[in-house]
């Protein structure tokens, strides 16, 4: 009996030195997957935050350079507007034929007259 005790014994520790062994890796399971969750968000921050910079940075140098373009224009004023030339002289042509009308008044129309003007 006192055998089959010490069995039981030897079989108890076993099983409880399983036990502590499995907790063991599963407490290390856990910490592992934590430690990787925890990494995946500081990469997916550092990434958000990354993008956000450079767009802030990329938002600043516009504006830097819009502000420098800004200040290098020229500043010469337009040039006056040209004053009008003097006005030509006039002159006439002396002509030797007197002015006649091209149709002679005698004329009579030659068109029929429409029949609503009768």
């Amino acid at each position: 009996m006192k055998l089959q005790h010490l069995l039981w014994l030897l079989f108890l520790l076993a099983s409880c030195a399983k036990e502590g062994q499995n907790q063991q890796s599963v407490q290390d399971m856990i910490e592992a997957e934590v430690a990787k969750r925890v990494e995946n968000y500081r990469e997916a921050r550092l990434k958000l935050c990354r993008e956000q910079a450079l767009a802030e940075a990329s938002r600043l140098a516009d504006s830097i350079l819009i502000t420098e373009a800004r200040l290098e224009l020229d500043t010469i004023t337009k040039p006056p507007k040209p004053e009008k030339p003097e006005k030509p002289e006039l002159k006439t042509v002396i002509d030797s034929i007197p002015v006649k009308p091209l149709l002679s008044p005698n004329r009579q129309d030659t068109t029929r007259k429409d029949s609503s003007n009768q």
